[in-house]
């Protein structure tokens, strides 16, 4: 088994600072140890992914090295009570994609405790089509929900609306029947799409960041998700109503937040780490 080989996408540091990437056949041998080997069925792309693939330092340390923070498969060779060999399973999260190798190679090596069996009535592709992103909106929503903001409250603001996670966001919150307003960078573009998920309107990135270093702005938003960070996460605060939930899981735009404690003393405002 040790010298089965198969493909993989792997990224190498050719020089300092200088990355590339190919598909190259690598060995069962070559992967980490642990106790379940998965033949991977479907993967899916994440930012994260894309971080790696560029040698970015803060996602992976060692290269060479094959992204992928998803995986979904089947057990072909199992350590650990728990699963056998035939079981689908799915791997998201953990260490996967990061410094183990990942879901771009057609096996992965993990602990078992990082594995999922699938579950029932959702095939591999499906699993993956959700993936990290969709998960990611479920549990962003679900802080709103379980906050107790309903849809009679008020609009739910979605940033980065038309990403992995926003989209899937978007698409969860109208389907629970809440007014939510897109933001994009693609109001033109992505209109459609985004109308077609449950938004009921679309504003720019101009129009979600406020310029004017008010600590507080008219208060619309029952709710948001934000997976932008920066200005459009201080703006989003700013104009929060009272009471407000906002689910925090991103920083495409900056991990810094220049904010006060206004929203939180004086409306009652709640930001949710997911």
């Amino acid at each position: 088994m040790s010298e089965k080989t198969f493909r993989a996408l792997v990224v190498r540091e050719t020089e300092p600072k200088t990355f590339n990437r190919a598909i190259e056949e690598r060995t069962v041998a070559d992967l980490p140890a642990g106790d379940l080997l998965i033949r991977v069925a479907y993967s899916s792309l994440n930012y994260k992914d894309g971080l790696s693939a560029i040698g970015n330092r803060g996602v992976s340390r060692n290269f060479p090295h094959t992204p992928g923070i998803d995986a979904a498969g089947v057990v072909e060779a199992s350590d650990s009570p728990d699963f056998a060999a035939g079981d689908e399973v799915l791997v998201i999260g953990y260490d996967l994609g990061m410094n183990t190798a990942g879901g771009f190679g057609e096996y992965v090596r993990v602990p078992a405790g990082w594995a999922v069996k699938l579950p029932a009535g959702l095939s591999l592709r499906e699993a993956m089509i959700y993936g990290t992103a969709g998960f990611t909106a479920v549990m962003c929503v679900d802080k709103i929900r379980g906050h107790g903001v309903k849809p009679e409250d008020g609009e739910i603001l979605v940033t980065g609306a038309t990403g992995g996670v926003g989209s899937f966001a978007v698409a969860l919150l109208a389907k629970f029947g809440y007014n939510v307003v897109a933001a994009t960078g693609k109001v033109e573009a992505a209109g459609e799409f985004l109308r077609g998920l449950g938004a009921t309107s679309l504003i720019s990135r101009e129009e979600a960041i406020d310029a004017s270093g008010r600590p507080l702005l008219r208060g619309r938003w029952a709710g948001a998700v934000d997976t932008v960070g920066g200005e459009m996460l201080a703006t989003a605060l700013a104009s929060a109503d009272r009471d407000a939930a906002i689910a925090i899981c991103g920083l495409v735009a900056s991990a810094n937040l220049n904010t006060t404690v206004l929203p939180f003393i004086l409306r009652g405002v709640t930001l949710y780490g997911v």
